[in-house]
């Protein structure tokens, strides 16, 4: 009887620890974790490459075992659970070739790919032996650095150089023709006065809705939605980033999952849709507004695409270029190229498909500034939106093509989803996150492309239409109020949405395809209807509490310089992770201390090219396309 219940509790005790089924190990305890080699782990940098003849190399070896192996039978069954584990079959090293593999060096033959191959897996694969009883067996060297090696400046490193330098000249001679010779407001050349860093200096500072026209003065909530979306977005990628280099507590990653909180982070990619809310918002309000003054023809098609991509291309172009070329010598370190220098790479291969705003539809472009699928996504929908907005210019009209476009779009991403067998939303999985999804179907056909974004994009466009239509009927609002309390309810219901994303990360999948494609098609378009109420709502001085919050003074410069934000955070990112020498211990408290610093350097790094490039370069253009007299009467919001 003893035995039996000494078995008994063995088996229980098994499965408790293990959780094992039809071979997947869902949980580890810590010493059974700590058996398997370490995923990640790096030799010293700096003292390999003091060495004269130094020579460091990142690699990745996969594990094996030849005949049975307790050990890699729990690595096989551990990294098979990939919604929440890191393949532990796969090892990523940085080695000090000329120091840790010294043995296994045989004379004049490192400079030999063949031969290098041979000396790091050799070398490899004595210490995973002697450790862990297992083999290694060298996957694929991802770059090699040695002593005394730099990288010389190219031709294109040169003409940035030149280009920040015309840049500098520019706003010098701007300046001072602004301060010497143009006193006056409204007098003087307007291409020079353009750089002048006094005058866009007062439209950066300069107090929200200012202009002729009093209604924009009610979308000042805009400045402050934008900086807080941007700060959400600041803190996924700062996550994103870590997870994509080498860092010494891989189960940090893998038992977040678990973490009611950090679901907020998982599924918090709902949040950047709001963007395409705002945009598609402002789109069709300003087009009301537009065609109140001005006869809307055809030719505003065209040229408001145009318009739109000459705002967008010239600081998008400066960062790119900016990225694939100087970036590359800005530091350096064991990290640097995998973070930094592949980014370089794909920027100098895929440079075109950005500027054009297609990268979204290319499926290889997965390491270029990666963020800016949004401005590809949204350009495409603003082609789309603007042709909407001229057809549908009453409200009747605005009654019959909205809900069919919206019928259209959740039908879309529906169809994706079902007959490309793609995920409801984006598990976000370890190596998903080390590889930047560089191979997920799911962000790679349905959440970053424009067509499958339209849905929210649709919804801020019936929301634009809604409240020029509510302001022309001068409704009184304060008869509603009473339901104020509806509408503080928007901020738990908005959290809510994006907890329930928690139900996809359940060990076993039982939930039916069906509901999977009804959560696709609907849960973002019910976010984004919490986001356009809230946006109308403040517009129309519904309540007080969230309307002051987001239209506190202090978020107009951040929100104008939100668009540079955008295109810069992850610059900082990547360099602070790219020149560390030893691969990261992630913290609940590491996270935030990286958050902010990527908020302080975002925004003032922002407000300098903004003062810099993208303020006079917008009214550059303005000058050359626009009226003189016409010019001042257009607003800031």
């Amino acid at each position: 009887m003893g035995n039996f219940k000494y078995m008994f509790s063995c088996v229980v005790l098994h499965l408790l620890l293990l959780k094992c089924c039809s071979g997947v190990i869902y949980r580890l305890n810590e010493t059974q974790y700590e058996s398997m080699p370490p995923l990640f782990a790096m030799d010293h940098y700096e003292a390999c490459l003091h060495d004269l003849d130094g020579m460091y190399c990142v690699a990745d070896f996969d594990l094996y075992a030849v005949g049975h192996s307790d050990l890699m039978k729990l690595i096989q069954e551990y990294s098979a659970h990939t919604l929440k584990h890191y393949n532990h079959t796969q090892i990523h090293r940085g080695i000090c070739v000329t120091r840790t593999c010294k043995q296994h060096i045989e004379k004049n033959t490192t400079n030999e790919t063949a031969d290098l191959s041979r000396v790091l897996e050799g070398c490899l694969n004595e210490s995973i032996w002697l450790n862990y009883k297992i083999q290694a067996r060298l996957n694929n060297i991802k770059y090699c650095d040695k002593a005394n090696e730099t990288m010389s400046l190219d031709v294109y490193d040169m003409v940035m150089v030149v280009v920040y330098f015309i840049i500098i000249i520019l706003n010098l001679a701007g300046s001072l023709y602004d301060v010497a010779f143009s006193k006056k407001p409204g007098r003087g050349n307007p291409y020079l006065l353009a750089f002048s860093i006094r005058r866009n200096w007062a439209k950066l500072v300069e107090p929200g809705g200012t202009g002729s026209e009093p209604r924009l003065d009610r979308l000042k909530t805009f400045y402050g939605l934008r900086t807080l979306t941007m700060i959400c977005v600041f803190f996924s990628h700062t996550v994103l980033i870590m997870s994509h280099s080498y860092i010494d507590d891989p189960l940090y990653i893998e038992r977040s999952p678990d973490e009611p909180l950090k679901q907020l982070l998982f599924n918090g990619s709902l949040v950047t849709h709001t963007f395409f809310v705002m945009s598609s918002f402002l789109l069709a309000y300003n087009f009301q507004l537009y065609s109140e003054k001005t006869k809307i023809t055809w030719v505003q098609v065209p040229k408001g695409i145009l318009l739109r991509w000459l705002r967008l291309t010239p600081t998008f172009g400066l960062v790119v270029f900016t990225i694939s070329t100087l970036m590359r010598h800005a530091g350096s370190g064991p990290l640097w190229q995998l973070v930094v220098g592949s980014e370089a790479a794909a920027c100098r291969q895929y440079w075109w498909a950005h500027l054009l705003y297609i990268n979204n539809y290319i499926y290889d472009d997965a390491y270029c500034m990666p963020q800016t699928w949004y401005l590809a996504a949204d350009t495409q929908m603003f082609c789309i939106g603007i042709i909407v907005c001229f057809i549908a210019r009453t409200p009747r009209v605005q009654k019959i093509i909205m809900p069919i476009l919206m019928m259209v779009s959740v039908g879309i991403v529906g169809t994706h989803t079902y007959f490309q067998d793609l995920d409801p939303v984006v598990l976000q999985a370890p190596e998903k996150y080390r590889n930047l999804y560089e191979n997920d179907d799911t962000f790679r056909l349905l959440y970053i492309r424009g067509h499958t974004n339209l849905s929210t994009y649709s919804l801020g466009l019936a929301g634009g239409f809604y409240l020029y239509y509510l302001q022309q009927e001068k409704k009184d609002w304060n008869k509603y109020k009473i339901y104020r309390w509806a509408f503080w309810l928007m901020a738990p219901l908005a959290v809510g949405i994006i907890l329930s994303g928690g139900i996809f990360y359940t060990d076993e999948d039982t939930i039916p395809e069906a509901w999977k494609v009804l959560y696709a098609m609907f849960y973002k378009p019910a976010f984004q209807v919490l986001v356009v109420t809230l946006i109308i709502g403040t517009a129309l001085k519904f309540e007080k509490i969230y309307r002051g919050i987001l239209e506190w003074r202090g978020f107009r410069w951040t929100g104008r310089v939100s668009y540079s934000a955008f295109l810069l955070h992850t610059v900082f990112q990547r360099g602070l992770i790219g020149i560390q020498t030893t691969p990261i211990h992630m913290t609940d408290y590491f996270v935030v201390t990286v958050l902010m610093a990527t908020i302080i350097m975002s925004f003032l790094g922002s407000a300098v090219l903004w003062l810099l490039f993208e303020s006079p370069i917008s009214a550059l253009i303005k000058a050359v396309m626009r009226p003189q007299k016409n010019q001042d009467q257009n607003q800031n919001v």
